[in-house]
């Protein structure tokens, strides 16, 4: 077993949040260094916890294209709420939940209290749904209570997909 980190703790200056914001979408060198892992270690099985914002959902098209099968755990609502809690203004927000585009969060600015690092995430998930990387790229998800499947299968999530 290896364990293959970033740390976010890099983001540092505004150079490297404009650097982190342009490959949360996709980065190609994550994705080159996910495959360069998988040459080295070939495994079974790759696990992610977090790829956001500094690895992007690129590691699955790595693993994808090796034939390595995907799981992974959600820590958060992130693939459903581009702030990652759906909670807004003191209340339960389910706004973006079920929804293609997460307007609302950029409109209310939820990540960060951003409206520009919201259209970020809101990019990152949206493109990611269009182009079936969590149907196809993930073969497996883990959720962390009952509540939280049922969400994420409301967000598109595929039910198929094992979310226990």
């Amino acid at each position: 077993m290896i364990l293959l980190e970033e740390n976010n703790l890099k983001i540092v200056n505004v150079w490297d949040t404009l650097a982190a914001a342009g490959g949360a979408i996709y980065s190609l060198p994550s994705k080159q260094l996910v495959q360069a892992e998988i040459i080295r270690f070939s495994p079974d099985i790759v696990h992610v916890h977090n790829f956001f914002p500094l690895l992007s959902p690129a590691v699955y098209d790595a693993c994808y294209a090796a034939g390595v099968p995907v799981v992974q755990t959600l820590h958060n609502y992130r693939l459903a709420c581009p702030k990652a809690m759906p909670f807004r203004d003191g209340r339960i927000c389910e706004d973006c939940i079920g929804r293609l585009i997460p307007w609302s969060s950029v409109v209310h600015g939820c990540y960060r209290n951003s409206h520009l690092q919201s259209s970020v995430v809101a990019a990152m998930t949206t493109w990611h749904r269009l182009t079936g990387t969590w149907h196809k790229k993930v073969n497996a998800y883990i959720v962390l209570t009952q509540f939280q499947k049922e969400k994420m299968i409301q967000a598109g999530l595929p039910a198929e997909k094992n979310l226990y």
